[in-house]
């Protein structure tokens, strides 16, 4: 099913939810009444949307709300570290409908591919599903895009997906087109969609993996420059100084005392790592306050995110932090404030959820079309067709 511009702006409202009846629609779309409706039926036949009745107890028509028909177009996203690949399955209707971890002994392209195999398989068949139910499967991936569809760098701690090895195998289990975008446009799109930034339309997201990348939501469209890999605020920070990356902080666990620790392991939830880890906290989250500040002034965002591979309280923990630096300098510019960090809402599954919403955003949002920012589309992630197999 291919939808029109039009048709994807009324799917887009109808998911997020603050313009639900017809005439609300024809009023923010600009669009007269009977494009709504016809647009609506269209959308009802094709099983996106259901309608429903809202009584008000006054006389009259009662007002008819539209929703989004839950549990009828899936996806499925992977994410992988050097010790788990997570595979994430999403509705439209805005449901994570379940998610799966599976371990791995290292990031060797066979591993990653039959561990997505079998997380995936696990999946469907815990819901009821098969492959034929999904509308396409998404990965995140670390790493930078060359112009070149093939020309992919990995980050240094990933060589064995330099060139993105294991691509042809993953594309070679799915009947549905297949997306690769790197892990902070992928986190930030899940935040947008499923996330804390749901329905903002100009929002940045800080990616703390092992490095530190980020992604941006301008005017409801993913930017991504010109091949893929706008918005890496790394740079500020370089490699081999002190930076607020999650690869530092193993670092510092690692002086600590407490080697061969995962940015996935339960050990960073609590115990003796504790202590380390805010100390940690108090000098990266100063940091990302500067960063904050840098962001504010480029992009002028309506929310920042922080989010990534770390757990949820250490998010918590580097937002409250840059909050008391940002509380104590100046914003950006005269008359300019800083914006303030948020912590991501979908935490360590960001990068899953925000890989199985690319294909979901592809095929029915208004931003996937309409992208003024993105003028070259390289190979797979701008033509999907090439991914059929």
């Amino acid at each position: 099913m291919h939808l029109s511009f039009n048709e994807r702006q009324v799917l887009e409202l109808v998911f997020l939810g603050t313009v639900v009846s017809r005439v609300e629609m024809a009023q923010t779309l600009g669009l007269t009444g009977a494009s709504i409706t016809r647009i609506v039926s269209r959308l009802m036949d094709e099983g996106l949307i259901d309608e429903s009745s809202e009584k008000s107890g006054q006389q009259g028509q009662p007002r008819r709300n539209l929703s989004i028909v839950a549990g009828r177009r899936l996806s499925a996203g992977v994410n992988f570290s050097r010790k788990q690949v997570q595979l994430a399955l999403i509705d439209l209707a805005g449901h994570v409908v379940g998610v799966e971890n599976s371990p791995i002994t290292e990031p060797h392209a066979k591993q990653i591919v039959a561990a997505t195999r079998r997380g995936l398989a696990k999946l469907l068949d815990e819901n009821a599903r098969t492959r034929a139910d999904l509308v396409g499967f998404g990965v995140s991936v670390p790493g930078n895009f060359g112009r070149n569809s093939r020309d992919f760098r990995a980050h240094e701690l990933f060589p064995q997906i330099e060139g993105l090895s294991f691509a042809d195998d993953l594309v070679a289990l799915f009947d549905a087109p297949v997306f690769f975008e790197n892990d902070g446009a992928c986190a930030v799109l899940g935040e947008y969609m499923f996330g804390a930034g749901r329905g903002t339309n100009h929002v940045f997201l800080i990616h703390v993996g092992h490095g530190v990348g980020g992604g941006g939501i301008v005017e409801g469209r993913l930017f991504k420059g010109a091949n893929g890999n706008a918005c890496l605020p790394g740079a500020i920070y370089p490699i081999g100084a002190a930076r607020p990356s999650g690869q530092d902080l193993l670092d510092h666990l690692a002086e600590q005392g407490l080697p061969d620790i995962e940015l996935t392991d339960d050990d960073l939830n609590g115990g003796e790592a504790r202590p380390f880890i805010n100390a940690w906290i108090n000098r990266a989250g100063e940091q990302l306050g500067r960063t904050a500040q840098i962001i504010s002034g480029l992009f002028d965002p309506t929310m920042i995110l922080i989010g990534g591979r770390l757990p949820r309280w250490i998010n918590e923990g580097l937002s409250d932090r840059a909050g008391e630096f940002i509380g104590k300098n100046p914003g950006p510019s005269r008359g300019l404030k800083t914006v303030g960090l948020v912590p991501s809402k979908l935490g360590q599954c960001s990068g899953s959820v925000g890989a199985a919403s690319l294909p979901l955003f592809a095929n029915y949002f208004a931003g996937a079309v309409n992208d003024t920012f993105s003028n070259y589309r390289n190979g797979w992630r701008g033509n999907t067709n090439s991914l059929r197999r």
